[in-house]
C-alpha cells in the first residue's frame, strides 16, 4: 500500500504575502503621487489658458481703441504713455464645475515712439500656487 505524501509547496507563505503587499503598497504610493502631480498641472494649465484668453481679449480691446483713435484723431486714456491698471477680473467657473471662480489682475504699459505704440499687457492670477505665474504679451500698434 502506498502512503500519500502531503506536499509542502501548497499556497503562499507569510513572507511571500508580505513581500507582495509591500510591492503593491509602493506601487500605489507612486500612483498617488502621479495623480497629485497631474491635478496640480491641470490647475496650472487652466490658469495659463485663462490668462492667455484674458491677455488676448485686452489686446483686442486696446486695438479697437487704437483704431477708433486713428479714425477720430482723439486720444484714448487707456493708450496714453505709462502704466495702466491693475483691473480686477473674475472669471466664473462653468456651471456644475467643482472649480471655484478665478480672479486675475490685468495691467498694461504703453510706450509711444513717434506714431508707434508698444503695448505690454500682463495678467497675474490671484492664487497662491507656485506653479502659476504671471503672463505677459507685447504688441505694437502702427498706423
Amino acid at each position: 500500500m502506498k502512503q500519500s505524501r502531503i506536499s509542502k509547496d501548497r499556497g503562499f507563505t507569510l513572507i511571500e504575502s508580505m513581500i507582495a503587499l509591500a510591492v503593491m503598497a509602493i506601487t500605489l504610493l507612486g500612483l498617488g503621487q502621479l495623480v497629485s502631480t497631474a491635478v496640480r498641472q491641470n490647475a496650472s494649465t487652466r490658469f495659463e489658458t485663462m490668462g492667455v484668453l484674458i491677455v488676448q481679449e485686452k489686446l483686442e480691446a486696446l486695438r479697437g481703441e487704437y483704431n477708433r483713435e486713428l479714425e477720430s484723431e482723439t486720444g484714448s486714456s487707456d493708450l496714453t504713455a505709462g502704466s495702466h491698471g491693475p483691473e480686477t477680473l473674475i472669471m466664473e467657473a462653468p456651471a456644475g464645475s467643482s472649480m471655484g471662480d478665478s480672479e486675475f489682475e490685468v495691467s498694461w504699459t504703453v510706450i509711444i515712439a513717434g506714431s508707434q505704440k508698444t503695448v505690454n499687457v500682463t495678467v497675474e492670477p490671484q492664487v497662491s500656487n507656485q506653479l502659476i505665474t504671471d503672463l505677459s504679451m507685447t504688441t505694437v500698434f502702427v498706423p
